[in-house]
């Protein structure tokens, strides 16, 4: 990078700190002031629904109290709004609210299943209450990345549902507002074109080269940590014809057709990649990037032990983890070692899953474990959604929230396995002969199989499959620790558990993730999943057979 262009980059950066100050500022003012501050924004939401279909639908008025809120909207899903959604989106007449729609966000999910979530401009309004504060905090509490380029997530969505996305390209820099993404924008390591490229694999590969370019790398910010980890394998596999663009400047097969972006050229780096080893470890990220200041990744829940792997092979460069953010809304943002609740941006209420009691956010005490219900800008209103938090403290008035996990169990036949059991047998079976846990998978009884069954999926070599037999029953054995689940076998509801050793867990799942559509930088390793596709993967298939053969 030249001192101009290097210069110019610690501008916008100082710019986009000054920018963000503001923010920060009225964050904290509002913490101090909760319950004023959540009844405005209520009020406010409830302008702009009021008059609307949905308002109509729902008899919203502007100056409603909260108890009649309550009282007259239920608590909602995205199935509530589907349809609305739809009639919406084919008509492009504001229906839930009396704004226009800016565009419309993909949820992850199949080509059948896919949320579309309006962003309208209020919405957008909304979400910079967290994104200011955050950004700001960032700034003064890693000051290294005041300097040089940042990543941020560019997760694509697979190619057969572009034609879908058309302008909704999943970019975080989209929910910055404008002018914002102004002076964010001239500081990307990657642009934004490469979600446009015609395949996941050659977005992908593009995004690995100006990564790979980028040796001025300040910042990294992902939502998954096994999406950083994929590029890094990426790299590793490609690393000669990613040596070949960075020293001719020109795509070399099979990813010529990426010739509408302007290929990377930088000699430093295509001589650090072309003498690369191929192992993925410190030495090679210090190499390509030595001013790495921070990443930033879910590591919460199942995204902790990943976000460990990834930490250890950046030991030169600070970390940080997300907030809870959903398509949908966001709930919190980080704030130095804290989680602050997103005031500022929509109306909050809290279901407590001990009692069902519905809770506004001045009614939240510490130690609680509550799950989200947003009212937001773009209309939806009551929406519950499927997280699981504590709350672990306050900022003055503001309540901290801590991610627990996703309150999606399990039931196939009455066992009722929930997300943090497996998250606790992941951490249990951790290294055990070198096997290396990714997610439980549940099995539903099909054509394959006669009775459900759950399996553990692993990473292992050889030697860990000569020992598939002995660690299943140990699976076995730990699971029937669980009332339920012993009954089932007991009852010969399900079959025996078992342990599936393959070469490579996390990519089986992510290919099965995003086969069924999902957006590739927003997979994140659920510790339990149901697994109702069919057929399964071959590696798959081959470790259950060689499971049933040994059963028999």
């Amino acid at each position: 990078m030249s001192a101009l262009n290097s210069l110019t980059t610690s501008l916008l950066h100082f710019a986009s700190s000054q920018l963000t100050r503001q923010g920060a500022k009225k964050m904290l003012e509002s913490s101090k002031q909760l319950e004023s501050i959540q009844r405005a924004k209520l009020q406010a939401t409830l302008a702009l629904v009021a008059g609307s279909a949905s308002g109509k639908q729902h008899n919203v008025s502007a100056d409603m109290s909260l108890e009649e809120f309550q009282q007259r909207i239920p608590v909602t899903d995205y199935d509530h709004w589907h349809d609305m959604i739809v009639e919406q989106q084919k008509s492009n007449r504001p229906m839930l609210t009396s704004e226009g729609c800016e565009r419309y966000q993909p949820t992850s999910g199949s080509t059948s299943k896919i949320k579309w979530i309006p962003y309208t401009q209020a919405f957008l309004n909304e979400l910079d209450g967290a994104i200011s504060p955050w950004m700001s905090d960032l700034y003064s509490s890693f000051p290294g990345i005041k300097k040089g380029r940042h990543y941020w997530s560019l997760s694509w969505v697979p190619s057969d549902l572009r034609n879908q996305v058309s302008e909704s390209i999943n970019d975080d820099l989209k929910l910055l507002p404008w002018w914002k993404r102004i002076f964010m924008a001239r500081t990307m390591a990657v642009p934004e074109a490469v979600s446009l490229a015609e395949s996941s694999e050659e977005s992908f590969f593009a995004t690995s080269c100006y990564l790979a370019s980028c040796t001025d790398l300040s910042f990294i910010s992902v939502w998954s940590p096994t999406f950083a980890m994929s590029i890094l394998q990426l790299m590793q596999e490609h690393r000669a014809a990613i040596a070949e663009v960075l020293r001719t400047g020109e795509w070399v097969e099979p990813f010529k057709t990426l010739t509408y972006l302007e290929a990377p050229k930088n000699l430093e780096a295509a001589k650090i990649m072309a003498a690369w080893d191929g192992e993925i470890s410190p030495k090679i990220t210090k190499a390509l990037w030595p001013n790495l200041a921070l990443i930033s990744s879910w590591d919460t829940s199942s995204s902790k032990g990943w976000a460990e792997k990834l930490h250890a092979i950046f030991p030169h460069s600070g970390f940080q983890g997300k907030g809870l953010w959903a398509t949908e809304g966001v709930v919190t943002f980080p704030l130095g070692d804290k989680y602050p609740l997103s005031l500022n941006s929509h109306f909050y209420e809290f279901e407590d899953l001990e009692t069902q009691e519905i809770l506004t956010a001045w009614q939240l005490k510490e130690g609680q474990r509550v799950r989200p219900i947003l009212t937001t800008g773009n209309g939806l209103l009551r929406y519950a959604t499927k997280d699981q938090l504590l709350v672990t403290g306050f900022i003055n008035q503001c309540p901290c929230l801590q991610f627990i996990s996703r309150i999606d169990g399990v039931d196939m036949v009455g066992e009722k396995l929930a997300p943090d059991v497996a998250v606790n047998l992941i951490n249990e079976f951790d290294g055990k002969h070198g096997i290396a846990p990714v997610t439980l998978l549940a099995l539903p009884s099909n054509e394959f199989r006669a009775k459900p069954t759950y399996a553990l999926l692993c990473s292992g070599d050889e030697k860990a499959k000569a020992h598939g037999a002995e660690l299943s029953a140990q699976l076995e054995n730990s699971l029937c620790q669980h009332f339920h689940y012993k009954l089932a076998r007991e009852l010969g509801q399900l079959a025996n558990a078992e342990l599936l050793i393959v070469d490579d867990a996390m990519d089986v799942y992510t290919s099965h993730k995003i086969a069924g559509g999902m957006v590739a930088g927003n997979i994140k390793v659920e510790p339990l999943v149901l697994w109702q596709s069919e057929p399964l993967p071959e590696a798959l298939k081959v470790s259950l057979n060689e499971h049933t053969e040994r059963s028999a």
